[in-house]
């Protein structure tokens, strides 16, 4: 029969496989510490036995049923037991033990185990074991009933074997091994030890649950003063500093200005009286290359030390920085940077000196002298492009765009003055060379151009690009109409011309501009 048992691991049936008559014994037949199979069961000496009542007054039925223990109706003084079978006399008494199970925790790198806490429950009525997990935030497991109620078998018994846990498999200080799993328990409820008292097996001390990484990261760290019982003491004593309130009332406005120096680079600290916050701003003068937000630390309380957090915790500071601490000499740190006194303002001098008859020198920070300006050297022209578009390379970075007189554009455009000119030279291959000199109203630039001779063997076209020209002869500025003088010599781009003529409307706008 045993052997059309399913074989999975773990499973042993817990009734007779051999047995053929399923039938429950007649409740008339149970004889006493026998329970519902007719099976003999263990009586334990319970502990806090039942109150002792005298027996009801005899009805049509004379069995009570609201008391199985009374007194002797005779007054003999012996007291009669109801008679009950022992899986109701143990109904509801249930031993509680209080213990732990270590978890090994696999790819992570935070912790490689875990402790997990568990109250185990063994009922004495048909000795099966319940064990529940306790709550524990943010644990990230499963909480709750672990194993459901049922008979569990002991380990390390013959395959077969239908031995399951009794009483005297749990002991406080020892492990209990369940389904392969081994529990310790470290401690128990006080019916279970009065149980175990009157079995003459007394449970052991209760003995600490160790700590595992994730107890120790719950566990807040306990201050190491007492602020309000420290608070209660002084102003007990008379002293102590005066509430937030009164202390804004009294010092609303009132702020302390310290000129300090911090890497070399001046700052002010402003300690405000009314709420015991610190400012700090960065000094920054015209030209000083620096952004213009010089808020370095926002108005707030100043740890006397601080730790490096988690971003958007609290620095757990115990103590704060207070106008006391503040002493001439002695440099004031904020966040492990140090900043130098070097002077305070008028009112900063007479409230050290009333209050704490302590004497800060007087003074601010002034603007240092700036370093002599290096004079800008323009080069030498090199003859590429345009130079004035060329000189903003020299005086900028990155080189504006030139500027351009937009109404002198507008207003001599296409307006053109024509000269014919020669080379100033005796060279016979160029004596015999005409140009024709165009100089342009509207920017001021002028082009030659180079007409075709009879038999000179020089091609006509472009001699010299449109662009502007300076002056040797007049303090090297740029050509001007007044510069083309008909009879006259000029020099453009160092070749020399004389001017022959002109045409018809150049002569008529020279006679009308003669003078400008």
């Amino acid at each position: 029969m045993a052997s059309n048992f399913p074989k999975l691991p773990g499973y042993a049936p817990l009734h007779d496989p051999t047995a053929v008559d399923w039938k429950k014994t007649s409740h008339v037949k149970l004889d006493k510490n026998r329970n519902a199979n007719n099976k003999e069961v263990p009586l334990y000496a319970l502990p806090r036995p039942p109150k002792v009542d005298y027996a009801p007054e005899k009805t049509k039925d004379s069995k009570s049923f609201s008391q199985s223990v009374y007194a002797n109706p005779f007054g003999t003084g012996d007291i009669q037991e109801q008679f009950e079978p022992t899986f109701v006399k143990l109904d509801k008494q249930v031993l509680r033990f209080t213990g732990y199970f270590k978890e090994h925790v696999v790819e992570s790198s935070l912790e490689n185990w875990r402790l997990r806490q568990v109250n185990i429950f063994y009922y004495l009525e048909d000795s099966t074991v319940m064990i529940t997990e306790k709550k524990q935030v943010n644990s990230g497991t499963p909480q709750g009933t672990f194993l459901k109620r049922q008979m569990v078998l002991k380990s390390g018994m013959p395959i077969g074997s239908q031995t399951a846990l009794d009483t005297d498999d749990f002991r406080v200080g020892e492990a209990v091994n369940i389904y392969g799993r081994n529990y310790m328990l470290v401690d128990a409820d006080a019916y279970t030890r009065e149980f175990y008292a009157n079995l003459g097996q007394e449970q052991g001390e209760a003995i600490p649950i160790p700590e595992d990484s994730f107890t120790k990261s719950q566990v807040k760290p306990k201050p190491k003063k007492d602020k309000a019982m420290l608070d209660y003491l002084e102003h007990t004593l008379g002293g102590g500093k005066v509430k937030s309130q009164k202390q804004f009332l009294d010092n609303d406005r009132k702020v302390l200005r310290f000129y300090t120096y911090s890497d070399d680079e001046p700052f002010i600290i402003h300690y405000y009286l009314a709420d015991d916050t610190i400012e700090i701003r960065e000094l920054n003068f015209a030209n000083s290359g620096k952004h213009n937000f010089s808020l370095l630390l926002r108005r707030q309380k100043l740890p006397k030390s601080f730790s490096v957090g988690q971003p958007g915790l609290d620095t757990n500071a115990e103590s704060y920085l207070t106008e006391d601490d503040i002493k001439p000499g002695e440099p004031i740190i904020a966040f492990g940077r140090v900043f130098k006194i070097t002077g305070v303002d008028e009112f900063t001098h007479n409230f050290y000196k009333e209050n704490y008859k302590a004497y800060f020198p007087t003074g601010s920070i002034s603007e240092s002298k700036p370093p002599e300006q290096v004079p800008l050297v323009i080069p030498e022209y090199n003859g590429f492009g345009d130079e004035e578009d060329t000189l903003g390379y020299v005086k900028k970075l990155i080189p504006p765009k030139p500027k351009k007189d937009f109404f002198k554009y507008v207003d001599k455009d296409k307006q053109i003055l024509r000269f014919t000119a020669r080379f100033n030279t005796q060279v016979p291959e160029d004596v015999d060379r005409r140009f024709i000199i165009s100089f342009y109203l509207a920017d001021d630039t002028l082009g030659i151009f180079e007409p075709a001779q009879k038999n000179s063997g020089i091609v006509e076209g472009k001699f010299l690009e449109r662009r502007k020209y300076k002056n040797k002869h007049n303090k090297d500025n740029f050509i001007t109409p007044s510069d083309l003088a008909i009879g006259g010599d000029v020099v453009i781009n160092s070749y020399s011309f004389h001017i022959l003529s002109a045409d018809e409307y150049t002569e008529g706008y020279l006679k009308e501009h003669m003078f400008d």
